[in-house]
């Protein structure tokens, strides 16, 4: 562990850590505070629409970039830096509030009041900044060579690439991107998913023998599949493919008799669509995995723990300044007893809460006191190594998992009916609200740790936009309910709400949930461990569909191939940080381009050929279009020949 954590300190980023900067002005503030509002507002009607978020880091940068050339800004890198992560925090919260709050509408339970709703968000939110710092060091510094963070490294490399020749890579890549996935997703060139059911054989192989093999080719994805690299991409594909390709056959052929429930019609599971098969059994498994996962994990940071309550008693017992000295600007976090302080407070308040708005008595408000207090802990730990590997969190399969186990516990102490699912909903939300910013808030304290931007400042600074912005997505939100409403005519789809609705209310009124299902996976989550496979990575190709998790593979792939293309192992380097620039203008660009297409599908202009888009022809020109872009990601990254090429 030493040697790692040296190896951190030795990193030298584009702002020097022994050098002091003005990274927080008026100018950062307003301008993050106010990109941190419009897209809490423009996210959240886009994930109730149609269940999709943009991260907001790839569009503020370019934003941001742009004003510092039109004002002028001598001081634009620190600024733009913070601006872009104060702006994170309405992308970041997006997931307690639109996840979880729209199924209170959804049941018809009236009578919650804006503030009910907004409070668990602000509470939960904070608490995930707190979290995420309390394990930055870990992550970010000492485990710098174990946990890729491939949204954190793509939007360090946007940042940096501002001038010379990383910056036209850099821009021709993003603009690729960007006209790919309008074109992909607007015009419907061919379909976003490519998948073997397109064709008549693979759909025979679909009818017989339940295999199917899809890709989603979106350039953002392929970005992060080169970041995450090809050991990992290995192991999260062979999780999916342990999920599509092992347990659906097996359940088809084990379970052909069994009648489920598919689009409230109840049919024999031998008749089933694989899809709704996967989703209401095999990524249970997956979720006991995740759940399993994070326990060892949390065991295996045993240490850490230690580490970090220390570090608590010794700023307690050390005056605030002594303590700090030694530490460089790049290393100074919110102070340990803050965070600890902070951490009970926050709990606490939503105790309280619960106390005085959801609970019967005070056996009611330990119980979710417990709960809320273990899997904050847990699942946190899960979200921000699931973000460390692949870029994406499964918020709603945690919080789902979350949902299940409140709903049997706080049953058996006699909470059910509308009163049970209003408390489930708003330990949920408080819950949500802490993985979506714990994670994500970890990938841009590692933007911070690649910058060399000061944690703490960010760390101060994303609080008061998580405060801001969670006002401003539960206004959205009863905005677009006057507005559309979530049932009927007309209404929105509010996708992950429909979900949590669909498991609470049944469980509330004596259901039950896939228990065995969940112990499998827990299981198998431990033999994994055993044979020294990380089963976090293995476990959430097991719960992602398959389209998500191919990407990473291909990507990975490409790295590989990229990082072994000559036997100078420095022209390696070379061309792998190259490729580098490439995958990081594909994310910013494909986010750039599928925000686009998301305004336009909102506004109701329809360009997408959807018939043409789902013909063999338009799946073969979506093959060429992405074998298109792996080329150029190995091509560019091939131009360097020797090592003065990077000068």
């Amino acid at each position: 562990m030493s040697d790692k954590r040296s190896a951190a300190e030795s990193y030298e980023p584009p702002m020097s850590p022994h050098k002091n900067y003005v990274e927080i002005n008026a100018y950062v503030i307003g301008w993050g505070l106010f990109f941190a509002a419009l897209f809490a507002l423009a996210v959240g009607y886009l994930c109730l629409k149609i269940g999709q978020t943009v991260d907001a880091f790839a569009p503020v940068s370019v934003l941001a970039m742009g004003m510092a050339v039109m004002f002028h800004r001598k001081n634009a890198f620190p600024e733009t830096v913070h601006i872009q992560a104060i702006a994170s925090a309405g992308t970041n919260i997006i997931g307690g509030v639109m996840f979880i709050l729209p199924a209170l509408f959804i049941l018809h339970i009236n009578g919650i009041s804006f503030l009910q709703m907004a409070t668990p968000i602000v509470l939960g939110g904070v608490l995930g900044v707190l979290l995420a710092t309390t394990f930055r060091r870990y992550f970010c510094e000492e485990m710098d060579d174990v946990y890729p963070f491939p949204s954190g490294r793509a939007a360090a490399e946007v940042l940096v690439c501002n001038e010379g020749s990383k910056a036209r890579t850099m821009i021709l890549s993003g603009l690729v991107a960007m006209v790919y996935d309008f074109v992909l997703n607007t015009l419907g060139w061919w379909q976003e998913v490519l998948s073997t059911m397109t064709f008549s054989w693979g759909q025979a192989l679909a009818d017989k023998y339940k295999l199917i093999f899809s890709l989603d080719n979106d350039a953002a994805l392929l970005g992060i599949g080169y970041f995450t690299g090809l050991r990992y991409a290995l192991i999260i594909a062979a999780g999916s493919f342990f999920s599509w390709f092992v347990c659906i056959p097996v359940v088809y052929y084990l379970g052909g008799e069994h009648v489920m429930t598919v689009g409230g019609q109840a049919i024999l599971l031998a008749d089933a669509p694989i899809m709704a098969v996967f989703s209401q059994y095999v990524r249970h498994i997956g979720i006991g995995m995740l759940a399993m996962a994070g326990i060892i994990g949390l065991l295996s940071m045993s240490g850490v723990v230690v580490r970090v309550v220390k570090r608590a008693l010794h700023d307690l017992f050390t005056s605030g300044p002594a303590s700090t000295d030694n530490l460089l600007r790049t290393q100074k976090d919110i102070p340990m007893t803050q965070i600890v302080i902070g951490t009970f407070l926050m709990v606490i308040l939503f105790t309280l809460f619960f106390h005085f708005n959801c609970s019967e008595s005070l056996v009611q408000t330990g119980v979710a006191f417990c709960i809320i207090l273990l899997f904050s802990l847990l699942l946190s730990v899960v979200g921000i190594s699931s973000i460390a590997f692949t870029g994406n969190e499964p918020v709603s399969g945690m919080t789902i998992f979350m949902i299940l186990v409140s709903a049997v516990l706080m049953g058996q102490v006699g909470m059910h009916g509308n009163a049970g699912i209003v408390a489930i909903l708003m330990m949920a939300a408080f819950l949500c609200a802490t993985l979506a910013v714990s994670g994500n808030f970890m990938s841009e304290l590692k933007v911070a740790y690649l910058t060399g931007a000061t944690p703490k400042k960010m760390q101060q600074w994303q609080i008061v936009s998580i405060i801001l912005t969670s006002f401003v997505s539960v206004g959205v939100l009863f905005l677009l309910n006057h507005a559309y409403g979530f049932t009927g005519e007309g209404a929105l789809s509010a996708p992950q709400a429909n979900a949590m609705a669909a498991i609470v209310k049944p469980m509330m009124d004596g259901g039950d949930a896939p228990w065995p299902l969940y112990l499998a996976g827990a299981f198998f989550a431990v033999l994994l461990w055993m044979m020294k496979i990380p089963p976090l990575a293995f476990a959430l190709g097991t719960y992602l569909p398959m389209e998500i998790n191919t990407p990473v593979l291909v990507g990975g792939l490409i790295s590989y191939l990229v990082s072994h293309s000559s036997k100078d192992e420095k022209i390696n380097a070379l061309r792998l940080g190259e490729g580098n620039i490439v995958a990081s203008g594909f994310v910013a660009g494909g986010a750039i381009g599928s925000l686009i297409s998301a305004c336009l599908h909102i506004a109701g202009i329809d360009w997408f050929m959807k018939a043409w888009s789902e013909t063999p022809a338009a799946t073969f020109l979506g093959i060429l279009a992405y074998f298109g872009l792996c080329i150029m990601i190995y091509a560019v990254a091939r131009r360097i020949k020797d090592a003065k090429a990077s000068n």
